[in-house]
């Protein structure tokens, strides 16, 4: 064989080889080869990190299961509920109680809910007196049901 054609041979020969690494098929077998450990996702996740909404899910939580007291309801079946559309104001008309009456018996029924949240520490008092606040003024959650995000804050043409 010639030089010029020794030359040929080796490099067509080293571009399929190149081809065959590129699209794995030589390294597929070099992978199962070597013991390389692949990362799980737990391995990778920061555990240490801080929900910074944790307070306010916490609140959330409480008033649920205060509101859900109040109507006689398993927090669960009051969150089944809204999410089928229902309003805590019709669920609290159905058992004969009117805005002021309902926010009265969410007072009572959420305060120490509270209170044990800032034991623990995981709210401070000042958004305990403030949830309470905002109740005796009229403002009770999930009154007129779940509010979802709009998609699009722009109005359609």
């Amino acid at each position: 064989m010639n030089p010029f054609a020794a030359l040929a041979v080796k490099t067509i020969g080293g571009g399929t080889a190149a081809a065959l690494l590129s699209l794995g098929v030589a390294g597929g077998l070099a992978q199962a080869a070597s013991p390389n450990p692949i990362p799980t996702p737990a391995a990778s996740a920061n555990p240490t990190k801080p929900d910074p909404h944790k307070d306010r899910r916490a609140i959330r939580v409480a008033v649920l299961e205060a509101e859900a007291d109040v109507l006689h309801l398993s927090p669960a079946q009051l969150r089944e509920d809204l999410k089928k559309g229902q309003k805590v104001s019709d669920l609290a008309k159905d058992r004969g109680m009117n805005k002021d009456q309902f926010a009265a018996k969410l007072a009572v029924s959420v305060k120490p809910r509270l209170e044990t949240l800032v034991d623990k520490k995981e709210i401070t008092q000042a958004q305990a007196d403030k949830v309470l606040d905002r109740i005796s003024k009229g403002y009770i959650p999930f009154w007129n049901g779940i509010h979802h995000k709009a998609a699009s804050t722009t109005p359609s043409k």
